[in-house]
């Protein structure tokens, strides 16, 4: 889990070990959770309820490795930062980061 904001994304065209999608280049602004750090890509599967994000945004991110690949949970908790503000509080204070 993590707030990050969105650097850049690409297109990825399905091929034999991979399906279509967006990769996205993320900086971590805070781990609430984890141990990764710097920068880390994200991939979104072209489908209905795929997550959506936009470059310079900032994020709470509740991420799964999915195949080899970092994903966004749907959870329905990841979102742009300041529309899960109540989230973030909640969650870095039961991790103790305050």
């Amino acid at each position: 889990m993590i707030i990050g904001t969105v650097m850049s994304s690409r297109q990825v065209p399905q091929s034999w070990d991979a399906l279509d999608g967006i990769e996205y280049v993320v900086h971590i602004d805070q781990k609430v959770k984890g141990k990764q750090t710097g920068e880390i890509t994200i991939f979104s599967e072209h489908r209905d309820d795929a997550v959506v994000l936009e470059s310079g945004k900032q994020y709470l991110l509740f991420l799964t490795n999915n195949y080899q690949h970092w994903m966004v949970n749907v959870c329905g908790n990841s979102g742009p930062k300041d529309e899960a503000s109540k989230v973030v509080r909640q969650v870095v204070h039961a991790n103790g980061n305050d």
